[in-house]
């Protein structure tokens, strides 16, 4: 939407123009998947779909209004809790609560509206780029001088503590962190950032299987608890610090399904590393073995594919021009990632939406995406 767009909605709801004007984008992910809240290596990318945030100061609770979804739960910025907030208020409640945390002065209560055309429910972190969108803002608003690494971190700070989702950071950083035609190799351990950019004549895109996702707070948390428990028998403190043969070696002494998640994580790892290569020497054909790898891996080791992933997944390999592709995502639905010949961009989605409708009875999409520039501020 047009800033004029955002601003005469904001006009219409509130009755006054707006102060600020903040971005975040949605983000895909080429590789490395379950892997961040292990300390591991992940490949994203920010993305042309993603919401734009239009805010003032008030005196009064926050209200937000979403042209998408309604109003939002009113609060108080200053006294919001945990459990208090309901809805998709949850995420700009929580986002308040963590920068409180760190703030030393009350945050100002804000007026919001905010418009997204980031598809709900296709794994490319809508909830992460709403949290950094009311970053951005309540940074300048709040006047907390926070830089986007900072404001990531405390993004996480608000699904684990606030929301009660026990994710990594990759999300945030990545929506935060995003830079225009660039993936980032990130290392979740130490928060370096390698940038590379995506080879010419490719073009990412998007293959939504049209299943909402169905990856419940609960059975991600249970991967994450499975992740820590393979990590104690390992003995070791992250599953980021095994390697394949100490897993081998130790396979006897736990259970098979421990092993399996392990296992995911690890060799997911070692394809974020080799992935870094294949980038830099435009070996399309590993880009390719790699990501099909990774799919198999999430949905025979780590259990978080479906059948309408793995269908999507199977109609993109063949299909014209694909380069490679995978399931992305917490998993149980959303999308594929693939990575397309940019002059077979048209045959590749005709191809792939053609069988997959045969193979699955769902009509599904799919969108090419632009690489662009993390949450920042539009105007001020």
């Amino acid at each position: 939407m047009p800033l004029d767009g955002i601003r005469k909605i904001f006009q219409e709801t509130y009755g006054q123009d707006p102060d600020v004007i903040g971005i975040a984008p949605g983000r895909v992910n080429l590789i490395g998947e379950h892997t961040d809240y292990n300390d591991g290596f992940v490949f994203p990318a920010a993305i042309d779909r993603g919401l734009q945030i239009a805010a003032c100061v008030t005196k009064a609770e926050t209200k937000t209004f979403s042209v998408q979804m309604g109003h939002g739960d009113p609060f108080k910025v200053g006294t919001v809790q945990p459990g208090f907030t309901e809805g998709w208020a949850k995420y700009p409640a929580g986002m308040g609560w963590a920068l409180s945390q760190v703030a030393d002065h009350e945050l100002p209560n804000l007026k919001v509206v905010i418009d997204s055309n980031i598809p709900i429910g296709s794994g490319v972190s809508s909830s992460a780029a709403l949290e950094m969108a009311f970053g951005v803002v309540w940074n300048y608003l709040g006047k907390l001088a926070l830089d986007n690494r900072e404001l990531a971190r405390l993004g996480q700070v608000c699904e684990n503590k606030f929301v009660g989702v026990n994710s990594g950071i990759m999300d945030q950083m990545a929506s935060a962190m995003g830079r225009e035609g660039m993936a980032m190799y990130l290392d979740t351990r130490t928060k370096v950032i390698e940038y590379f950019p995506v080879p010419k004549g490719l073009s990412v895109v998007l293959c939504d299987t049209k299943k909402e996702r169905a990856l419940t707070t609960s059975a991600y948390n249970e991967r994450r608890t499975q992740c820590e428990l393979a990590a104690q028998y390992l003995g070791v403190k992250m599953l980021r610090d095994a390697d394949l043969g100490k897993l081998e070696a130790a396979k006897s002494h736990f259970p098979d399904v421990i092993y399996r998640r392990a296992k995911h994580v690890i060799t997911e790892n070692t394809r974020c590393g080799a992935f870094t290569a294949a980038l830099t020497t435009g070996n399309l054909e590993l880009i390719g073995i790699l990501m099909r790898e990774s799919h198999q891996s999430l949905r025979y080791d780590y259990e978080v594919s479906c059948d309408e992933l793995d269908s999507m997944a199977e109609s993109a390999w063949a299909a014209p021009g694909c380069i490679g592709a995978r399931m992305m995502g917490g998993g149980f639905g959303g999308a594929c990632i693939a990575l397309v010949k940019t002059d077979k961009l048209e045959a590749f989605t005709e191809a792939t939406l053609q069988i997959y409708k045969l193979a699955s009875g769902r009509d599904g999409e799919a969108m090419a995406c632009r690489i662009v520039d993390g949450a920042r501020l539009l105007s001020a």
